[in-house]
């Protein structure tokens, strides 16, 4: 009688069978994260927010606190937002302003064409300072709240004044609602022509400043610099124009490891954000400086 035997194939095979289909499924996964990289890169939007600081009021030359009173510019401050003018020059952004007269003339110095188009928003109101309102340093310095207050401002308000976690919350509000409007106003188009203008900014040599580097959500961290030598510097999509408080607080909401005195905001100068849309999420690249004069 023959005798026959029944082969089975040895572990090894059968393992290797798994590598395989695993190495195809891994191939699969690969070129399926690659397209959806690329479909995600090829939507993304290039958006730049440009906060501006109001012109020159007499307070300010005084050194006055100064935040719900109503005061106009200096008949003369207007010759100092020159290049600041030359620097928000887009063909049609979207505009912001506080509704204090000093933001509004500012607003329509800078955009005398469409200024009226601009959303005021009580919320861009600079930090009340209460009882302190008109005050200066000299007045001050002998009070021991005033002297607190210098030590932590987060911890200690004005008399009659705003509480620093109510003006912070107001901000954000504000700046989630300016984010929700830019993703709906700008469109593929205007984040391919941003894309270039990004590519030729960064071929150009710019003067670097010694602000601090921004970092956030994985981006390459950059120091706020000047890139407004040439006419072809980039211009913001979104103008938005406040007070000094504001326009700190607005750049550490772009970038939450900076400090709120981090950020340089001169009188009728400002700070340009550079982001990145992508989907639903937001990326900040970069800060750079606005022309002051």
């Amino acid at each position: 009688m023959r005798r026959t035997t029944k082969w089975n194939a040895p572990p090894i095979h059968r393992n290797k069978r798994r590598l395989g289909a695993l190495k195809t499924n891994r191939k699969r996964v690969n070129m399926t994260r690659h397209i959806l990289r690329k479909k995600s890169q090829t939507n993304s939007k290039i958006v730049r927010f440009a906060f501006v600081r109001h012109g020159l009021t007499k307070e300010n030359t005084e050194r006055r606190y100064i935040s719900y009173s109503d005061v106009p510019l200096l008949p003369d401050s207007t010759e100092e937002l020159r290049g600041l003018r030359r620097a928000v020059a887009h063909p049609s952004p979207l505009l912001y302003t506080s509704d204090m007269r000093r933001c509004r003339d500012t607003l329509a110095y800078l955009r005398p064409r469409d200024s009226r188009q601009a959303v005021e928003d009580t919320r861009l109101r600079e930090y009340d300072f209460g009882m302190w309102e008109g005050l200066t340093y000299n007045d001050l310095k002998e009070d021991p709240q005033y002297r607190r207050w210098l030590d932590d401002s987060s911890a200690v308000q004005p008399p009659r004044g705003e509480p620093w976690q109510s003006f912070c919350t107001r901000t954000a509000h504000v700046w989630w609602e300016v984010l929700r409007n830019a993703r709906e106003s700008f469109g593929s188009s205007c984040g391919i022509h941003a894309e270039r203008q990004e590519c030729a900014a960064r071929r150009r040599p710019h003067h670097s400043s010694p602000l601090p580097r921004g970092r956030v959500m994985r981006c390459k961290p950059s120091r706020m610099r000047q890139t407004y030598g040439s006419g072809l510097a980039p211009r913001p999509d979104v103008v938005i124009v406040t007070h000094g408080g504001v326009v700190r607080r607005l750049y550490t909401l772009a970038f939450p490891r900076k400090s709120f005195w981090e950020a340089a905001a001169p009188i009728g100068g400002g700070i340009m954000i550079t982001a990145k849309q992508c989907a639903r999420k937001w990326k900040f690249l970069r800060a750079e400086r606005l022309p002051s004069k």
